[in-house]
């Protein structure tokens, strides 16, 4: 429609994955609301998706995934106050108006588990070495942290605020009357 939105309602950051998602259904006022849980690669995303094309003539607020930006944790339909947003871990979300708004949705139950008992060991390591690579970019996340109030640190002793804050109020009162 024109009007949709890509939104990030959690981040990667030095201290972990932070996440909004649980205040979703508060925020939107939403009155059904779907939580879809599964494992990764089950197809949460893509069920996402074809949610949201569905929904194609209403403004949309697309929930971008911190981890990977080609891929959905949810959508929000605010005209029609629905949403459907991946539960899973990082961002686990449990209902929080059951019966009155939130609907579990298990894509689990369509896994056809004697193909993928097949791949067991290979899934398994899968996931350790997922699990392994983010503990990776959260440490790289806070070293970078450090770095950064170092610098941060050395600059701050050179500079005049006090100069900093007339200059922010001139540009304030240039915008008040606009």
């Amino acid at each position: 429609m024109g009007n949709d939105k890509n939104l990030f309602f959690g981040a990667n950051t030095a201290d972990g994955f932070v996440g909004f998602y649980n205040q979703i259904v508060d925020v939107y006022d939403l009155t059904k609301f779907y939580i879809l849980k599964g494992g990764s690669g089950i197809g949460k995303s893509t069920f996402i998706r074809k949610f949201a094309d569905a929904f194609k003539e209403y403004n949309r607020d697309f929930l971008i995934c911190s981890g990977d930006p080609n891929s959905l944790d949810g959508v929000i339909i605010p005209a029609l106050k629905i949403g459907i947003i991946d539960g899973t871990s990082p961002h686990v979300v449990d209902p929080k108006y059951p019966g009155v708004a939130d609907e579990i949705v298990n894509l689990g139950e369509f896994i056809d588990f004697g193909k993928v008992t097949a791949s067991k060991q290979v899934l398994k390591t899968l996931y350790q070495k997922k699990g392994a690579h983010y503990a990776k970019a959260f440490a790289h996340l806070s070293a970078a942290r450090r770095v950064h109030h170092q610098i941060e640190s050395h600059y701050a002793r050179a500079i005049d605020f006090d100069k900093v804050n007339l200059k922010l109020a001139k540009i304030i009162m240039q915008h008040v009357d606009d």
